[in-house]
């Protein structure tokens, strides 16, 4: 039986920089750390809430 395991990651938005890219370098890291630790990504998706913060919701399994 598969492990499955969801993360929520969120950017707000601020003065400097774009979230959208702030939240995408974020996620690629996330997934590098994870992938090195023997995880396979499931799913990846973004969604905006309320137009002041940008979600990303992340599915993985070992």
């Amino acid at each position: 039986m598969k492990k499955h395991e969801v993360h929520v990651l969120k950017k707000s938005a601020g003065f400097s920089g774009s979230m959208k890219e702030e939240l995408a370098k974020e996620v690629e890291q996330f997934l590098n750390k994870k992938a090195n630790e023997g995880f396979e990504v499931v799913s990846v998706s973004f969604t905006y809430y309320e137009t002041m913060e940008l979600i990303a919701f992340v599915t993985l399994c070992r």
